[in-house]
């Protein structure tokens, strides 16, 4: 096979990552006034749990109209997960940058729940991504995802921890770019275990 073929792996891995780019961007724009955060989020995860599945489409139109659909749970469950990272980000700052040695238990525990929000934001959107059920049906079956695969849960909260040290390393930079990537890594992790508990008879599959 032609190695620059249109039907080559190299031409299709590269049409994949600029898919992944691309859907990085428009995540990045839907969430500048970042109380839609939790709904771009949602869009992003829509289009890339198609993609794992090489069913994506048009990545534009895909994820407005996931965006859209989502604004209003987005709205509910964004916001109160948002203002929980910022309270646990502020005081884990405060602890373990300006409060020393003395402070370094308060420092891990509040690192312990940024973490624990960040990876809960990421199963919120994916199950709102994926099932169609009321804002507090997709909270509550979040959780008992979270809990019930905890290995899989360590492999998300994995992917969020290096994906905010990049952007933090690189002064936020890749965040127009690294998020397509890493969210691709999540949706490849989260349909995983959405087909698996679909086929185990667990959750019943009624996709968006």
């Amino acid at each position: 096979m032609n190695f620059f073929s249109l039907n080559s792996p190299f031409a299709r891995g590269i049409n994949k990552l600029v898919m992944m780019l691309y859907a990085g961007i428009l995540w990045f724009l839907c969430s500048i006034p970042i109380l839609t955060m939790g709904a771009a989020t949602a869009a992003l995860y829509e289009v890339l749990l198609k993609a794992v599945k090489n069913q994506e489409g048009y990545i534009g139109g895909s994820f407005f109209r996931a965006f859209l659909g989502n604004l209003k749970q987005g709205l509910q469950l964004g916001i109160p997960l948002l203002l929980a990272q910022v309270i646990f980000g502020f005081n884990f700052f405060y602890y373990g940058v300006l409060g020393g040695e003395g402070f370094r238990f308060q420092a891990v525990v509040f690192a312990f729940l940024s973490l624990f929000i960040l990876t809960a934001f990421s199963y919120v959107c994916a199950v709102m991504a994926k099932f169609e059920n009321s804002a507090a049906g997709h909270f509550r079956m979040a959780m008992a995802l979270m809990f019930r695969c905890p290995g899989w849960t360590a492999v998300i909260l994995v992917l969020q921890a290096l994906t905010v040290f990049l952007n933090w390393f690189f002064v936020y930079f890749p965040l127009l770019f690294i998020m397509g990537i890493s969210g691709y890594m999540q949706a490849a992790v989260f349909e995983h275990v959405f087909q698996n508990l679909i086929d185990a008879g667990v959750i019943e599959e009624q996709g968006q």
